[in-house]
């Protein structure tokens, strides 16, 4: 099941709805002072309270729960251009290291100084670039991963840097590179 509407999404609808809630209250009170009738305005209340209540815990239930969008079938199959040498693997390092083991940790084991303060938390490389292909991994690293604080990266590493960047993972996830 996908849901249309992203967590920040979901967290605005619960903003509004809670403000509409406060405000809507507040009128009832003004109102019930000039002597209309209070219940009617106390039974809509609730009912608006209790749509606040479930849309807050939506934001916070099934939001972060939403499946990011899919990879496109053109990037899935992608092919790594930049050879598998020793020289390609150190020049990923050196990128990872400048670049994401601040949240990814040294290692790739998604412990990075930055990882405890995200949410959702980066993933284990290690654990999880096996499981995917190369112009997948490609994909996301280009244009940040949906619903996480990964970021795009394509206008701060070249094509080619962002391929050393996926050798060097490889490696690292089959124990070639330390």
């Amino acid at each position: 099941m996908t849901f249309p509407v992203s967590r920040q999404g979901m967290e605005q609808l619960a903003i509004v709805m809670a403000i509409g809630l406060v405000l809507f209250t507040l009128f009832a009170f003004l109102a019930s002072r000039r002597g209309r009738p209070w219940r009617r305005f106390a039974t809509s209340a609730g009912i608006l309270g209790a749509l606040a209540l479930v849309s807050l815990g939506l934001a916070y239930t099934v939001a972060p729960n939403i499946p990011t969008p899919p990879v496109p079938l053109t990037a899935r199959f992608a092919q790594n251009p930049v050879p598998d040498t020793p020289e390609a693997i150190a020049a990923g390092k050196a990128l990872y290291q400048k670049n994401c083991a601040v949240c990814h940790g040294p290692q790739g084991l998604g412990d990075g100084p930055a990882a405890f303060t995200l949410t959702p938390r980066p993933f284990n490389l290690q654990l999880h670039v096996p499981q995917h292909a190369p112009g997948e991994i490609y994909y996301w690293i280009s244009d940040g991963v949906a619903s996480t604080p990964m970021p795009a990266w394509k206008d701060q590493l070249s094509e080619t840097e962002r391929w050393e960047l996926i050798r060097y993972l490889q490696a690292l996830a089959a124990g070639r590179a330390s």
